[in-house]
């Protein structure tokens, strides 16, 4: 049984698995919205789509059992090679001898460099799930299935035997062939991994063009010219193949290497910024400048989720911490402009609240939670002048005010939109439409001005991060956890913030 545009999905009636064609492997039920977006099937469609799958029976990774061995292959699963621990009462399975190794290592205390062949039969493998729902069995080596020639765990396959959204392996092998001296391989693959995968999960910087368009026609052609460029995007790459990593250790290769890349990206970027003489006016160096600020956005984001903090941090964050913090902000509200901003943020009138603006979409309308943040958001001037009360300066009011409805006007934008490119300009939409006093009380750490920010990044950072913006993962709750130290003597203001997040 087949489903959704193309014949995306199939459903495995034997199994009970919901398989894509496009990626093979099984999807989660828990994952199949998010899978869908990945895919371009938005609101409409993607619903009518999940109604029919909710009909289906679809068991979970941990209760699925495995083929019996030599079972047929599984259509739309790749066929990998393989080998079986033949150990007595073992018959654990991998698809790269490192890992079998590692297994004889850790469950026998065995070391099998010498006697690999004596400890472990070839096989051919298949998997349903990915990640930590990764499990083998071993299938008959009779197949019509394209077999793949590669053996990383962790890999995905378009239709034609293509690599898709899978990020490249450290330790995965050469081919046996002798490369070029003059090929840097270590480039090469983050190089395609950008390609194939780290360019359709990027949100773009004009409505003229889709995301991955234009990263392909327009910023990778300045990166083949500018070397400093293409160390910016192989450093998302790598940062990109880091957050996917479920292995500790090659997570550490990835971003050992990402910091590499953008040391040298970060440099050239630095050099063209202070750059004095007449090459500034031309169209190409206008070009790289507006590529690289966007890349060093993405970056500066990228660096800063990924950074490894916990819930009780020792330290209140200081000034320096603050200070990161506001540098993020503007380099999301530099990353974007002013044009394609207002095209994919639209204004409301100026008299029309929340509420009006529910009631002109049937598909908001019906939507409890949103219609409940929403009435948080036009509720909040009266809740923070009950708590606040007379501001200390005149322009205070109505910089709180104006900040405020432009976060409504954004959050019903953002509501509407179900596209990464959408919900990232209206998410810096809001940093843009703010008004300077407002952005000035928010660096003196003025208590009603962060509340406004907490609203912003436990809703619409928290949206963009839903909808798949993989480099600010765990930006919402960053923020949140920073103002929360801040507002740390002042319960009410933080009661502002927990009320609307419960």
């Amino acid at each position: 049984m087949r489903l959704g545009p193309h014949d995306l999905l199939e459903y495995n009636a034997i199994y009970k698995v919901l398989i894509c064609r496009d990626c093979h492997y099984a999807i989660q039920k828990n994952a199949l919205g998010s899978h869908l977006l990945r895919h371009k099937i938005y609101r409409e469609e993607r619903q009518r789509l999940l109604s029919t799958i909710n009909g289906l029976d679809i068991v979970e990774p941990d209760d699925l059992p495995l083929p019996n061995a030599n079972t047929l292959p599984v259509d739309t699963l790749p066929v990998v090679s393989g080998h079986c621990c033949t150990v007595a009462g073992c018959g654990h399975l991998c698809a790269s001898s490192k890992r079998m190794r590692r297994h004889w290592s850790d469950a026998h205390g065995v070391n099998g460099s010498n006697n690999f062949s004596s400890l472990a039969r070839s096989v051919k493998l298949q998997t349903f799930f990915r990640g930590t729902k990764l499990k083998y069995f071993e299938v008959s080596a009779t197949s019509s299935n394209a077999e793949s020639q590669l053996s990383d765990d962790e890999i995905g396959y378009g239709r034609e035997g293509s690599r898709l959204n899978a990020a490249p392996s450290p330790a995965q092998s050469t081919p046996n062939s002798e490369p070029c001296p003059a090929v840097d391989l270590e480039t090469l693959i983050y190089f395609h991994h950008f390609i194939t995968a780290t360019k359709l999960s990027l949100p773009g910087a004009e409505d003229s063009l889709p995301a991955s368009q234009y990263w392909e026609k327009d910023i990778i052609p300045l990166a083949l010219q500018r070397r400093w460029l293409m160390c910016g995007l192989l450093a998302i790459s790598a940062y990109h193949s880091a957050t996917f990593e479920d292995e500790t250790t090659a997570r550490k290769i990835h971003r050992e290497r990402a910091a590499k890349f953008n040391s040298e990206f970060f440099a050239g970027f630095n050099m063209i910024a202070n750059d004095d003489t007449n090459t500034m006016a031309t169209e190409a160096f206008q070009k790289a400048n507006k590529a690289g600020i966007q890349i060093r956005s993405i970056l500066n984001c990228t660096q800063w989720t990924l950074n490894e903090f916990t819930m009780s941090q020792e330290t209140t964050p200081g000034p320096a911490t603050f200070s990161q913090l506001e540098s993020i902000l503007r380099g999301i509200r530099s990353s974007v402009s002013s044009e394609s901003v207002t095209s994919s943020c639209k204004d409301q009138s100026r008299d029309e609240g929340p509420q009006r603006a529910l009631d002109k979409n049937g598909s908001l309308e019906n939507d409890n939670a949103r219609t409940m943040l929403l009435n948080y958001i036009h509720m909040l001037p009266y809740r923070m002048a009950e708590i606040f009360g007379k501001p200390d300066h005149d322009q205070d009011a109505p910089a709180i005010l104006l900040a405020i409805e432009a976060l409504s006007k954004c959050c019903i934008s953002s509501f509407e939109s179900d596209d990464l490119l959408g919900v990232w300009q209206c998410m810096a939409a809001w940093l843009i439409k703010t008004p300077d006093h407002f952005n000035r009380m928010v660096s003196l750490q003025n208590s009603a001005a962060l509340v406004v920010l907490a609203y912003w990044a436990a809703i619409l950072v928290e949206r963009a991060e839903s909808c798949g913006v993989w480099f600010i993962h765990g930006l919402s709750r960053r923020i949140l956890l920073q103002i929360q130290e801040y507002l740390s003597t002042d319960d009410a203001a933080w009661a502002l913030v927990q009320e609307m997040m419960v």
